[in-house]
């Protein structure tokens, strides 16, 4: 059967800078792969390639290895994860539509489209269809409706459940050189200013048991760097009844491995960090996004920031204990001055030894103006102003009159480098985003190649 080619748009424009460690980054689009899955069940026979940071028309070729061709006659599915990608995927299109004119391209992302597609329509006009928000609950319907050469029949099985299908990994092309991903929860719903899901409600987490049927079915053991998972959740908070399923299904399997997870510090339990290590958890990212109480009032993270930065330090340190790695994650948001800066950076000192890493940036507004324009009223209200735009659906700020858009992306650098080194950096990469190909001694040897204001200590 011919294929479908689901394809996880890359990225002309860099989002970081521009040098070959980021490059490496092989960010596994799950959204797409849970579309591929749903295909593979209804009979169909898609396969998944991601254009990373690759020219489009070295995807273009892989499409042509795979069958793509002239006589084509099935609609071609582009994920697109970010207004970065846009320009890639002008391109891609183009070069299908040369191959066969009468190929459709169906365009989703949930968070970029959100639900202008009459604006993304202006961006990429080539797009034959352009679909809004999750699609697991009508994408076969899709398929049929833009080839006109099949007909829909009536034997088709039931949607799979959109929060608990499971992920067939053997529908990405060069699956290998992935950290898996699992989707154990969507939404958050905690009203941050800053994040997407501010008001998507946070649903229950996927059964223990079917997680780790899913991961037997994906690990592989193999002479690339070790495989891990990343359990993909907004905010993960497990009770205990869940993780003493965990412990169970673990058990039963017979298989051990090493798993990620991100949340928040003020919502993750620390009594629950035993017993989660135990069950493999080895690396956590955590959202603290800042240590100034100012400042966490201001981007809505939490209204009481000693009862905050309390829980912080009790589970940053119970982590540490029982041999969890942490990696912090900043926010330098809108009124951002060196003094809540060196509030910040106090409270990360007094907790150094219990840190591996930091993830430190300045916010940044996404999506279209018309859906942004109160947000950016309220940053501006806090002492933000408009930098520039690199792209449709992406703007930079002056975080206050103190620290402009060019300072605040050096200081993140420089705040990043006073807490990690090359090794932990790498360590943390390699656990979920770096290709499994990719050593330490590649690592270094890009390292040497470039001089780069890297986020990391090379010393």
């Amino acid at each position: 059967m011919e294929s479908i080619f689901c394809i996880s748009a890359g990225q002309l424009i860099v989002k970081k800078q521009n040098h070959k460690i980021n490059k490496q980054n092989k960010y596994l689009n799950y959204g797409l792969l849970s579309l591929a899955t749903i295909l593979k069940t209804k009979g169909w026979s898609p396969v998944q390639l991601h254009g990373h940071f690759d020219h489009p028309t070295v995807i273009i070729a892989e499409c042509l290895k795979l069958g793509l061709s002239k006589l084509s006659i099935y609609p071609i599915l582009i994920s697109i994860p970010s207004f970065y990608a846009i320009s890639w995927v002008n391109e891609f299109i183009d070069l299908v539509k040369n191959i066969n004119s009468k190929i459709k391209v169906i365009i989703g992302g949930r968070w970029v489209i959100a639900d202008r597609p009459d604006l993304m329509s202006n961006l990429v006009p080539r797009a034959d269809k352009i679909v809004s928000g999750v699609a697991e609950s009508k994408i076969e319907e899709l398929i049929y409706s833009m080839t006109q050469t099949i007909s829909k029949t009536d034997s088709r099985e039931k949607v799979l459940s959109t929060s608990h299908s499971k992920l067939d990994y053997s529908l990405l092309l060069k699956r290998e050189i992935y950290q898996p991903s699992l989707e154990v929860s969507r939404g958050c719903g905690m009203g941050c200013s800053f994040c997407q899901e501010r008001d998507e409600k946070l649903l229950p987490l996927k059964p223990a048991s079917l997680v780790i049927n899913e991961v037997k079915d994906i690990l592989l053991e193999d002479d690339l760097n070790k495989m891990n998972f990343y359990f993909e959740s907004s905010m993960f908070i497990p009770n205990i009844k869940w993780i003493e399923q965990l412990h169970r299904s673990i058990q039963e399997s017979g298989i051990l491995f090493s798993w990620r997870t991100e949340s928040r510090v003020d919502t993750i339990q620390a009594k629950h960090i035993p017993d989660l290590a135990k069950a493999g958890l080895k690396v956590i990212d955590l959202g603290l996004e800042s240590a100034s109480p100012v400042q966490l009032i201001t981007m809505k993270k939490t209204s009481n920031p000693k009862s905050y930065l309390e829980k912080a330090s009790r589970l940053i340190k119970t982590c540490y204990e029982h041999g969890v790695v942490v990696k912090v994650n900043l926010l330098l948001t809108a009124g951002e001055t060196m003094s809540t800066i060196t509030q910040t950076l106090d409270w990360l000192d007094n907790h150094k030894t219990y840190i591996r890493g930091l993830s430190v940036g300045p916010v940044i507004v996404f999506g279209w103006d018309a859906d942004n324009e109160n947000y950016l009223n309220e940053l501006c209200a806090a002492g933000a102003s408009f930098s520039h735009s690199p792209t449709t659906g992406i703007k930079h700020l002056n975080l206050s009159k103190e620290i402009s858009y060019e300072k605040s992306i050096s200081l993140s650098n420089e705040i990043s480098r006073d807490f990690m080194r090359a090794e932990d950096y790498f360590y943390l990469k390699s656990f979920s985003y770096f290709s499994r190909y990719y050593s330490f001694e590649d690592f270094i040897q890009d390292v040497k190649a470039e001089k780069r204001d890297y986020s990391f200590s090379v010393i």
